[in-house]
């Protein structure tokens, strides 16, 4: 079998299918790669089964699979002939060993040809015209049902998050684009742009909150939140901002010796040390039975989770905090960079 490009970019150019597992995706390291933004890094894959039988099976995509225009589910069984489509790239299945139709037969008598041919233009021209009036209705109505849907429907979802998240903060701007705009029935857009003043994350199994939020949008191409100030459970952030392409995120945010202090136990006093690529560390005092006693806390990423934690386990009540935690978000890695009495703060995290 082969696969024949049918796109404009690469129309005509042709792909065999002559081994026993084909892989498409957007990265190089597919056997063919698709470079569109629409296809996943590993969309499908083709495979030559026992008994000659060709697989096609989509790979968990974020766009899904079409063939014959209709989304894919499970796999399918090509035997040539197939319209295939991954994001706005087009193919079409051959199988040059597939019998093509029989040709059409010229009928032998000359007379039944010519009666075929008055019958042909005897036809009624008022059904001809029917069926083009039908075509051109449907036709606008299409068209008016996609123009409508693009004006209403980005406003209706846009109405949606700013009441889901006003509950728990003021928020200054919601912004969605999805073309088509009918994707966003099924919770899809291209970008998501949030812009919040104050927000207080309730925990994770509260309705409102952030990571609710983040894990409705996960089939949002890309997201961008902005929120002044962010109370989420036991820190306080400002100036954050968080950013998701695909499954991947990459937050921003300041935190104040103030809100650090404030996120610890009361007895303790803290000075800051240092602040690097691996997280802060600052120097934590306390009075226990009239002796000064010092430890140094390490405010790191552990385990997918914000944590502080102790260098050195001095003292029997002091243990390991944590600051962030969600099980549907795993914190990558933690860097800060000392300014002052302030820490900025970057993170790298995933949705799970």
């Amino acid at each position: 079998m082969l696969l024949v490009f049918t796109s404009k970019s690469r129309e005509g150019e042709v792909v065999g299918i002559d081994r026993q597992r084909l892989t498409i995706g957007r990265v190089a390291e597919n056997d063919v790669q698709l470079a569109d933004e629409k296809v996943s890094r590993h969309h499908a894959v083709i495979e030559q089964q026992d008994g000659g039988r060709v697989m096609l099976r989509d790979l968990g995509s974020r766009n899904g699979t079409f063939v014959n225009g209709l989304r894919l589910s499970g796999s399918y069984v090509l035997s040539g002939g197939e319209l295939l489509r991954f994001g706005d790239q087009q193919l079409r299945v051959e199988d040059p060993a597939r019998p093509q139709p029989p040709a059409a037969v010229t009928p032998p008598d000359a007379t039944r040809l010519d009666a075929q041919v008055a019958g042909a233009k005897r036809r009624p021209r008022a059904r001809v015209r029917r069926r083009y009036l039908v075509v051109a209705i449907a036709l606008t109505f299409a068209v008016v049902v996609f123009g409508v849907g693009q004006l209403v429907l980005p406003g209706i979802a846009e109405q949606r998050v700013r009441a889901e998240l006003a509950r728990h903060g003021t928020i200054r701007e919601v912004q969605i684009t999805a073309v088509p705009a009918v994707t966003l029935l099924w919770h899809r857009a291209d970008t998501v742009k949030v812009a919040i003043d104050t927000y207080r994350s309730a925990p994770s199994s509260g309705h409102g909150s952030l990571a609710d939020f983040l894990n409705r949008t996960r089939d949002t191409g890309k997201l961008d939140v902005s929120v002044a100030t962010l109370q989420s459970k036991l820190l306080t952030l400002h100036d954050v901002r968080l950013r998701k392409e695909d499954q991947q995120l990459v937050g921003q945010a300041e935190l104040t010796q103030h809100d650090l202090r404030a996120a610890l136990p009361t007895f303790l006093d803290l000075r800051p040390v240092s602040a690097s690529a691996n997280g802060i560390v600052v120097q934590a005092s306390v009075s226990v039975l009239g002796h000064r006693v010092t430890v140094r806390l390490d405010v790191v990423a552990d385990a997918g989770r914000v944590v502080v934690r102790p260098e050195a386990f001095l003292l029997g009540s002091l243990a390991t905090i944590t600051v962030f935690g969600d099980p549907r978000i795993y914190v990558e890695s933690l860097g800060a960079e000392l300014r002052g009495e302030r820490y900025l703060l970057t993170a790298r995290a995933r949705l799970n």
